[in-house]
C-alpha cells in the first residue's frame, strides 16, 4: 500500500460530507465518525458498527462504502478480528464491481485495500503473486 488509510479515509469522508449520498443520516454519520476518530476502546468500536450499520442502509453510496473501507482497516489496527478483515473484503468486492466514476486512483487503492484484507484473511490474489514474483529476487541479484 503506498498510502495511509486514515488520511484518505479523513479525505473521502470530507467528500462523503460535500455530497448527498447519505441524505438525513450524514449529521449521525458525522456524529459516529467523530467519536470514531477521538474516542478509545469499546466506544470507538459502538461508532464503528454504527457506521457500518449507515452503510448497510446506503449501499448505492460509493464514497461512504469507500470510507467504511478505510475505517475497517484502521479499526484492524486496535481489534484484530477475521470479521473485520471478512467485512473489509466485502466492501471492496462492492465497491469494484460498481460504477467508480472512471476514477482510477480509486480502484486502486480500493485493489490494494482487498489484497491486504486478502492477505489477513490467509488467502493469496493473482495480483499479490504477481507483486511477489517481481519483488523477489532472481538468480544472480
Amino acid at each position: 500500500m503506498n498510502f495511509d488509510p486514515t488520511v484518505t479515509a479523513w479525505q473521502v469522508f470530507t467528500r462523503v460530507q460535500a455530497s448527498n449520498e447519505l441524505g438525513d443520516d450524514l449529521a449521525v454519520a458525522v456524529a459516529a465518525e467523530e467519536r470514531f476518530s477521538s474516542g478509545t476502546g469499546e466506544e470507538v468500536s459502538e461508532a464503528y458498527r454504527e457506521l457500518v450499520a449507515i452503510g448497510a442502509r446506503h449501499p448505492e453510496a460509493t464514497l461512504f462504502g469507500e470510507f467504511l473501507v478505510y475505517i475497517t482497516w484502521s479499526h484492524l489496527m486496535d481489534e484484530t478480528a477475521p470479521e473485520h478483515f471478512k467485512r473489509g473484503l466485502a466492501l471492496c468486492q462492492h465497491l469494484l464491481r460498481g460504477d467508480l466514476g472512471g476514477d482510477a486512483a480509486r480502484r486502486t487503492r480500493l485493489r490494494s485495500m482487498e489484497q491486504s484484507f486478502r492477505a489477513g484473511l490467509g488467502e493469496k490474489s493473482e495480483g499479490l503473486m504477481v507483486e511477489y514474483d517481481t519483488d523477489t529476487l532472481k538468480g544472480g541479484d
